[in-house]
């Protein structure tokens, strides 16, 4: 009986796909900007990604199947999908159909609405159903064009992943993803064939193809997430200083290494106030960061940096993440710009020895957060977001003839890197150099 319902439900869904979508000629917007659609998941880069491409002059709408209110508000993105029909202005017989068949008529929405679809490698709205191959159909039908962003949880294909210590905080944070593993790897493939453009990112297990190669895509509002102006001199003697880490995916980011390196710190006699920062509105975690931080510490597990690393940076103060596999880090230092990064890189192994360093040494902190202020505004500013997903939109909307591989090429003269001067910092490929270490209280 089931599998009767279910075949009749799909004979129905797809009679509506053709008769929403028979009459309209058109949907392309091509005398105009295209508009521009970010979504469906509610992360942060979504609205920030948005309203960059607005303040040029796109018609840009971050558009989400929901939002975390234990981090965000509402009103952080534009639109909701179930609030996009006005149900009360369907005909009689498309009421009946629209609480079962509610994405098609979303669907039909969004191909009217929008010309660019910014989204995950688990889809738009469809997910891994029978039925995104008829949501492709349309989108290409229609002329819209695609661009996916990675997440991590929408594509990290766990036995891809050639960090076995990333592997095991992957687990250890989202243990689904490795059961469901098979589907997510029929999602990238499916995305990485049908999609117009593939963003990379320093996550790069289990792609085939990457277009653009920049270490983190992620951008945030730079006149928003001020810098600090006034510089602790606290050295863990004299005074207490304060070290803050978001721990919302406690295994992913090696939380429990963070807090027993600071224990042991304590216990050697430095004075050190922990802030975990978590399940918290993004607008407090910019108030700690501005006001009463002096060192951020990421993640430790994790291959890179992310959005807490960039608020960081962004706000003036040091930044510890894990930088220390070449099998990842070597791609972006010579094609992108990972060697203007001045995040100190930390394991598990020498993240002892890198805070004590950094507690004693409050001079080296005000350096390292200044370089990090001018790398937030240089590469995940909303300056970058415009230039680079222009450079996007003039190759598969414009239809301009060149490669984007380069873009971020440290060699390459016409780069975006080189259009602005070098972050200067004091580490080297994100250590201290023995030279600066030896002149360093210890």
């Amino acid at each position: 009986m089931l599998r009767i319902k279910s075949y009749l439900n799909n004979i129905v869904a797809k009679i509506l796909f053709i008769r929403l979508s028979k009459n309209k000629k058109s949907y392309s917007n091509y005398l105009n900007k295209p508009r521009l659609f970010w979504g469906p998941i509610p992360i942060l880069n979504n609205k920030y990604n948005s309203i960059a491409l607005n303040k040029i002059g796109f018609d840009s709408k971050s558009v989400m199947n929901g939002y975390y209110d234990s981090i965000n508000k509402k009103t952080d993105y534009d639109l909701y999908l179930m609030d996009l029909i006005d149900v009360n202005s369907l005909s009689f017989f498309d009421r009946k159909l629209y609480w079962r068949f509610s994405n098609i008529y979303i669907l039909n929405y969004l191909l009217e609405h929008f010309d660019i679809f910014h989204i995950p490698y688990s889809g738009l709205l469809f997910g891994n159903s029978d039925f995104k191959y008829l949501e492709k159909n349309l989108l290409k039908k229609f002329n819209k064009k695609i661009i996916v962003l990675p997440y991590g949880g929408d594509s990290y294909q766990y036995s891809k992943v050639i960090n076995e210590s990333l592997k095991y905080g992957l687990m250890i944070s989202y243990p689904k993803a490795g059961i469901f593993e098979n589907k997510i790897t029929e999602q990238v493939n499916f995305w990485q064939q049908y999609a117009d453009f593939r963003m990379g990112c320093i996550a790069i297990d289990g792609f085939s193809l990457l277009e653009i190669l920049p270490v983190n895509y992620l951008v945030i509002d730079t006149e928003i997430w001020q810098s600090k102006k006034i510089f602790s001199e606290a050295d863990g003697i004299n005074e207490e200083v304060t070290i803050i880490h978001t721990p919302n995916h406690r295994g992913f980011k090696g939380t429990e290494f963070i807090i027993d390196a600071i224990n042991k710190l304590k216990l050697e006699g430095l004075k050190i106030n922990l802030v975990l920062l978590e399940n918290i509105q993004n607008s407090q975690v910019q108030e700690i960061m501005l006001g009463q931080a002096d060192i951020l510490v990421e993640q430790l597990i994790f291959i890179g940096y992310a959005l807490s690393g960039i608020e960081g940076m962004a706000s003036g103060i040091p930044v510890l993440s894990n930088l220390s596999d070449n099998r990842y880090t070597d791609l972006f230092r010579r094609y992108s710009y990972l060697n203007e990064c001045p995040i100190l890189s930390s394991t598990p192994e020498n993240i002892i020895g890198n805070l004590r360093i950094l507690i004693k040494n409050p001079l080296l902190r005000k350096e390292l957060g200044i370089a990090g202020r001018k790398f937030a505004e240089k590469y995940h500013s909303y300056n970058l977001a415009q230039k680079m997903y222009t450079k996007i939109y003039d190759k598969i909307w414009n239809k301009r003839d060149f490669e984007l591989w380069n873009y971020f090429h440290p060699l390459n003269p016409d780069s975006y890197n080189n259009q602005s001067p070098k972050i200067e910092h004091p580490l080297f490929e994100n250590k201290i150099p023995e030279a600066l270490l030896n002149t360093l209280n210890k």
